[in-house]
């Protein structure tokens, strides 16, 4: 599961309005946060895999659905289970419970990068009349982080063209190589790729007084209506029954 930077919805059955995923975000980030029944949990996780099935990224919401049953089914058989170290069992489920307590959060967030070009969402932040102080930030950072994640992707080549280890095991073994051969060329490319990225925004005039103009036409329909209220409302739940 990584992060698109060019995504695509032609093959949505459900198009949703860029501001209606920011609702279902922000309303899995409150149910991570206030939820405490996994089957609630489960039940929610559910619904957030078949809207991204539904809005054109179907293997990524059966693949999403199918870990999220893995991770419970697992969770019940170590917790019904007396077998074995009760601290190891302890401690697995408690990472177990963790990732799933944010996993809504990371499938909202997957729902809104992965189905949303960014003119789609820069068009439904300029609708929301939102300053440019957070569309322009907003905007730099969602093309900054798939960026990284192919400047990575060359570091990580080039370390091994040298003989340079990059396994797990080899980075907890020698820490410093890790900070000498893969942060250090990290940190330096990330803050031209920023540049380069800022200096884009601003040629794109996204710093312009004026009100700007796009091909992306937004508008809220009957379904966004619904699900709107659907998520809001469970957001309200979570919070009042916390």
């Amino acid at each position: 599961m990584g992060f698109d930077l060019y995504a695509d919805n032609s093959n949505a059955l459900l198009k949703l309005d860029p501001r209606t995923k920011l609702v279902i975000f922000l309303a899995s980030s409150v149910a991570s946060l206030t939820c405490y029944s996994m089957m609630t949990l489960f039940f929610y996780g559910i619904m957030l895999c078949f809207i991204i099935f539904l809005c054109g990224k179907r293997w990524l919401g059966i693949k999403s659905f199918l870990i999220f049953l893995f991770l419970m089914y697992l969770r019940y058989e170590i917790v019904s289970s007396q077998t074995g170290s009760a601290q190891l069992g302890g401690l697995i489920t408690s990472l177990i419970t963790i990732f799933l307590f944010f996993f809504p959060v990371f499938l909202g967030l997957m729902l809104l990068t992965q189905t949303t070009r960014i003119n789609q969402l820069l068009a439904a932040l300029n609708a929301m009349h939102l300053p440019n102080a957070l569309i322009i930030p907003f905007a730099v950072m969602l093309r900054f982080i798939p960026t990284v994640a192919e400047e990575w992707n060359g570091i990580r080549k080039a370390m091994a063209f040298r003989g340079i280890s990059l396994e797990p095991w080899a980075i907890i073994r020698s820490p410093m190589k890790t900070v000498e051969y893969i942060l250090i060329p990290l940190l330096f490319s990330s803050i031209s790729i920023m540049e380069e990225l800022a200096s884009a925004a601003l040629a794109r005039g996204l710093d312009a007084s004026r009100g700007r103009t796009s091909y992306e036409e937004v508008k809220f329909k009957a379904v966004d209506y619904v699900v709107c209220a659907m998520f809001l409302g469970m957001a309200a739940w979570f919070l009042l029954s916390k």
